[in-house]
């Protein structure tokens, strides 16, 4: 795997509230305050994580006792479902008399037994693996490292990405300069190589798990020929590969980040669909062409990600400067994945920013990054977490009923589709919202007054509608 030097960026969040009148696309959330789950050596590589079925999501990652860690090995972080970040888990310190070291980005992933398993590269010993560690207490403890390797192909320090696909544990890495899959655990495991001449020279291994079909897909990008970003189905078998359709000018160096749906087909990846002042995103379907995301005018996008949500849904996110600040931007579709909620535009100053990726199962986006803040004290590199909530969009119509009194009409939805039980309320009056996302009420005021109309729903930003009577 190949660490290949990004540009500088500066990034930062900008959030507050917005009023609009009638018809509201979305209000915008809190600020981020980005907190750093682990100090890591690497930078563009992607970030190994898991969301249990208690709602925690863990991140693992390397340890290095060069980067100041006390131990070499794994360690492992839990989010609680409420955004909380638990302790850092040291899950294998490597030593004991076995030499070497793991090397890489563990991959991670929840077994049918619901135990955690880490998989990672490393040569202890001379044995090239991969090696594993498992947890059956929800990552409090570890077993001692296996060597989980097929014995076909040598996976030596390699990241190696985790997916489980219809109770078979599939990885994939990028080895030698070929990206190497291997299904199941131990010797004899089938272990196959997915490039060729025309897309090896390969790093940045990343991939994702069809929840329809159990198929995973894997990504990364070549400096074969011409180059380019690839993503091809990995497992049970080899499917077409598929180059993404990135202009040139963003070269390579960076991983695709890909997304399955929690229901329904697909694997997902963004991307720049141009290359200038406003970069316009496109969410790419593996095999399955591409939609129209979205753009903030004079954004120029450099990392992108995407995350799973709920329903269906998927989280769409990218970064780049904008007015001499850095600016990220987030959106989340709808359950059809046809259309996307009003964008979210935000800041905090980075001085490198390299990847964005996440998991937005429980409805609101935890956001990982990987990248060093731009901050006045020492800059630590490492992985940051931050929370983001999704966007309501409404609809209020209002008619005189005379008297002073007006009717209030809401609709409410989320990219389209109807939201229920949210609360709109106005004036010291408050209805929820039925299935189709509609709520009616009455409240008393003059012809010509404006009325501020709040809805909120738990995973959401609050919004406020100002509404003319």
């Amino acid at each position: 795997m190949r660490d290949r030097a990004r540009r500088r960026l500066p990034w930062v969040v900008l959030l507050g509230w917005a009023l609009a009148m009638v018809a509201a696309t979305g209000a915008v959330g809190a600020n981020l305050h980005p907190k750093l789950l682990a100090k890591v050596g690497y930078a563009t590589k992607p970030i190994g994580f898991a969301r249990s079925t208690d709602g925690r999501l863990h991140v693992a990652f390397e340890t290095n006792t060069s980067w100041g860690d006390s131990a070499s090995g794994v360690g492992v972080v839990a989010i609680s479902p409420s955004g909380q970040v638990g302790p850092q888990v040291q899950a294998l310190s490597w030593g004991g008399g076995i030499s070497g070291s793991p090397n890489g980005v563990p991959g991670l992933a929840i077994m049918p037994s619901g135990a955690l398993q880490a998989v990672f590269g490393g040569s202890p010993s001379g044995v090239d693996g991969p090696w594993g560690i498992s947890s059956t207490d929800g990552g409090a403890t570890w077993s001692p490292p296996v060597n989980v390797g097929s014995g076909l192909m040598a996976f030596g320090d390699s990241d190696v990405p985790l997916q489980v696909s219809n109770g078979t544990p599939v990885l994939a890495a990028g080895c030698c300069g070929n990206v190497v899959i291997q299904r199941g655990f131990g010797v004899g495991s089938p272990t196959y190589q997915l490039t060729n001449a025309s897309n090896d020279a390969a790093g940045n291994t990343y991939s994702a798990l069809d929840a329809k079909t159990g198929a995973v897909v894997a990504s990364w990008d070549s400096n074969a020929g011409a180059g380019g970003i690839w993503l091809q189905q990995a497992a049970p078998s080899p499917g077409a590969a598929q180059k993404a359709p990135i202009p040139s000018q963003y070269g390579t160096g960076a991983p695709l980040i890909l997304a399955g749906r929690d229901s329904g087909p697909g694997v997902f990846a963004a991307y720049p669909a141009d290359f200038g002042s406003t970069t316009h995103i496109r969410l790419l379907r593996y095999g399955g062409g591409s939609v129209a995301v979205g753009s903030v005018k004079g954004l120029h996008s450099a990392p992108d990600g995407v995350a799973t949500g709920p329903d269906g849904r998927i989280w769409v996110f990218w970064a780049g400067e904008l007015n001499g600040h850095g600016i990220t931007a987030f959106t989340r579709s709808n359950k059809a994945v046809t259309r996307f909620e009003p964008i979210q535009t935000g800041r905090f100053t980075w001085a490198q920013l390299f990847t964005l990726s996440g998991d937005g199962r429980l409805g609101p986006l935890d956001l990982l990054m990987s990248g060093t803040p731009d901050t006045k004290g020492p800059l630590v590199a490492g992985i940051y977490y931050a929370r983001v909530l999704a966007e309501l969009s409404a609809t209020i119509t209002a008619t005189s009923q005379g008297k002073g009194k007006f009717g209030l009409k809401a609709k409410v939805t989320d990219a389209g589709d109807a939201v229920s039980g949210a609360s709109v309320s106005a004036k010291g009056q408050s209805k929820t919202t039925n299935a189709k996302g509609s709520a009616k009420f009455t409240v008393k005021g003059s012809s010509g007054d404006h009325v501020t109309v709040t809805i909120t729903h738990p995973g959401y930003n609050a919004l406020k509608v100002s509404v003319k009577l």
